[in-house]
């Protein structure tokens, strides 16, 4: 994903996927055990089929920016990815300063709302946290801009959302804890295995979802590193991790 300046420093933890670890505590104790990545057309083309069999289950792709901006590749990365057997989200990268989430949100839902189905593929969409330059419109706090978008997203379908918010474990601080009903979606690339890791470990104390305590803090995602490498993808990729099991991905956070 593209970042601001504020996120923490990649560590390029890994060099394939063979080399993460095999277990993990979260915030509740129990195990996270699912690898997935993240891309864009900077990824240029991906051979799903490589991918899948290289150990990911799910997958996030970019389909817009603000209000006009649109990812070149996300059709078929959604496509080919549903194809090769994974679980395929879209994120839409915000600008709160650029416009009105009411209108950032139909920008999305014009390119993303057709692969948002009742499929057994697809899992609930994300907003990109990363741009804290104003915010537009009379929302007032990112957190009111951002609860927002994802009502306003709602709106556009008669299936359950459940929309993911992906943010920085330091940038959270921009956030207040009436953000709690989007899922979290962590970016913290410090060093720890993908299975056995906690993206908690920076700025601990700006969680907005949960306890301040860094090892009770709760997520839903967490973004492991930028500098990725797997079969099927020339170049680094964002390495991730779901916070539970295949089934609670496609029960809850999938349609």
């Amino acid at each position: 994903m593209k970042r601001s300046s504020i996120i923490q420093t990649s560590l390029g933890i890994v060099a394939a996927v063979a080399l993460l670890g095999a277990t993990s505590v979260r915030a509740n104790n129990t195990t996270h055990s699912l690898f997935g990545i993240d891309v864009s057309s900077f990824q240029g083309f991906i051979t799903w089929s490589s991918v899948k069999g290289n150990g990911a289950d799910f997958a996030f792709a970019r389909a817009t920016e603000g209000t006009a901006s649109n990812d070149s590749d996300f059709s078929g990365n959604m496509s080919r990815g549903k194809g090769a057997g994974m679980q395929m989200g879209a994120y839409h990268f915000a600008y709160p300063a650029e416009g009105c989430p009411s209108l950032q949100a139909s920008h999305f839902w014009s390119v993303a709302g057709g692969t948002i189905a009742n499929d057994g593929k697809s899992i609930m969409p994300m907003v990109d946290c990363e741009e804290f330059t104003g915010i537009g419109c009379s929302e007032g706090t990112y957190t009111t801009w951002y609860n927002d978008w994802a009502t306003d997203l709602k709106g556009h379908t008669s299936l359950t959302l459940r929309p993911i918010i992906y943010v920085s474990a330091c940038n959270a601080s921009f956030l207040n804890t009436g953000i709690a009903d989007l899922g979290a979606w962590i970016a913290d690339y410090n060093g720890e295995s993908l299975y056995t890791g906690n993206p908690w470990t920076t700025c601990c104390g700006d969680c907005r979802w949960g306890s301040t305590s860094c090892n009770n803090n709760t997520w839903t995602y967490w973004q492991v590193s930028s500098t990725g490498s797997i079969g099927g993808v020339s170049g680094n990729c964002d390495f991730d991790a779901y916070n539970g099991t295949l089934s609670e991905l496609t029960s809850w956070q999938g349609v």
